[in-house]
Formats: C-alpha cells, structure tokens, sequence
C-alpha cells in the first residue's frame, strides 16, 4: 500500500492507496503529528510519497513514517518527473502542491487544464495542451481575507465558520464581509478562468480544489469542475512516474 502525504500550510492528510483507490485518509493540524496515531493504522505501508509546503516539518513527518512503517518518505518537487514540462523562471521553487494538482488534472483529462487550489493561499496555474506547466498565481485564500479583514481593521468582526453569502448587496457587517470575500472569491475564479485561457490560447478544462473550494463553487459562473482529493491523486500520479 502506498502512503501519499499533503502538507499544507494548516492541514496535513494522510491517505493511503491500494493501486488507485484511495482506501482512508486522515487530517490533522500541520505540525501536530502523533506516532500513536499512525501506529493505530491497520495496513501495512511499503512506500510513502509526500507534496509539503511546510519544509521545517519534512524532517518530523520522516523520522514518524520511517519509525511506523519503515519506509522512506520520497519528497515531490519542480525538478522531479511529474509529466509536465515545468516553463517557470526557477521550476525548483513552484511549490510541490501547485505541481501535484497540475500533473493530477492533466493526467486525467489530458488537454490543457487551469487548476485553482482554495486552501490557505488561493493558487491558479494552467498547463497548456503539450503538457507544459505555463507558471501561476497566488493571493491570499478565504479564511485568510476574513482574518485579514479581522486583524488590521478597528470594527470588523472575526468570521471563522459559516461561509454562507446570502445577498450580493450587503445589509450588516457581516453579510457585506462574506459578499466580498465569498462573491470576491468566485468572480476571481470566474475572471482568471477566461483571462486563463486568454493567455493560453484557446479553451482549457477548469478544476477547482482545496478546502475552500465547496463553499465557493456555487456561486461561480464559468463551468467548473470540482475534484476533493487533487493533490492526493497528484501525489499518486507522480510517485508511479518512479519517483
């Protein structure tokens, strides 16, 4: 069985595939790792694969997977075959999980893809019809503008659940704050899509993913397609290209 890792700004999961499938998964607080926990995991692991955005913890999540299961874990970066070609000024410094949605996507519909990743940062990146990895964006995710709005204004409250936009046209604080950043958040899926394909030249398939991304989703105009465990596949994709 193989063990695919995503470390993530706020989240790390665990998940762990037979083949293809994807038999459990496990989601903890980044940083907040158990050996008890993965000791409780009933299978038996023969290697494991990670995406990290978080290096300081790469070492920490090493030594539990090889003391558990007795396996090194294998670390997915730009230089590595993921089956793009990366077109980025330095292809070493695009982050793994951008890379793992990208491989994953192009490898299951096999034309040009535009991904967008709603976790802590919301990400968009494009790979063109050829399979080359064209570059990317990054402004700040949901729960991170809503902390922002929070943090540095005098009056603005703290939304942290609830991600729920009722009326376009704000009639309180609070409904204005979620038009603005959910609405806000969809128009930008909206508009990069089509600036997206713009650039690219031509029609592309737009996934969305990430831990925002259901809650967003609906209130998107342009035809999406909405994939839970991406970067899990990317992981797996990637790792079978023997890495």
């Amino acid at each position: 069985m193989l063990l695919v890792i995503d470390i993530g700004n706020t989240s790390t999961v665990f998940a762990f595939y037979e083949n293809e499938t994807l038999v459990k998964s496990l989601r903890t607080k980044t940083g907040d790792y158990d050996e008890k926990t993965m000791k409780n995991i009933p299978y038996s692991i023969e290697a494991a694969a990670a995406s990290s955005v978080v290096p300081e913890v790469n070492s920490q999540i090493s030594e539990i997977i090889y003391s558990v299961f007795g396996c090194q874990v294998k670390f997915i970066d730009g230089l590595k075959d993921c089956g793009l070609s990366i077109c980025t000024d330095y292809p070493e410094r695009v982050g793994a999980d951008i890379i793992c949605g990208a491989a994953a996507a192009f490898s299951k519909y096999n034309s040009a893809v535009i991904v967008f990743d709603l976790g802590t940062a919301t990400t968009v990146c494009a790979v063109d019809s050829s399979g080359r990895y064209l570059g990317h964006s990054i402004s700040p995710g949901i729960k991170t503008s809503f902390s922002a709005l929070h943090h540095y204004t005098a009056l603005l409250p703290e939304i942290t659940d609830d991600f729920v936009c009722e009326e376009v046209i704000g009639k309180n604080t609070v409904s204005s704050m979620k038009s603005g950043v959910l609405l806000g958040a969809a128009c930008f899926i909206d508009g990069m899509s089509l600036r997206y394909k713009e650039a690219i030249g031509g029609e592309a398939v737009v996934v969305v993913t990430g831990g925002m991304a259901a809650e967003v989703l609906s209130y998107c105009r342009e035809k999406c397609i909405y994939h839970e465990n991406l970067l899990l596949e990317g992981i797996r994709v990637i790792y079978n290209r023997g890495l």
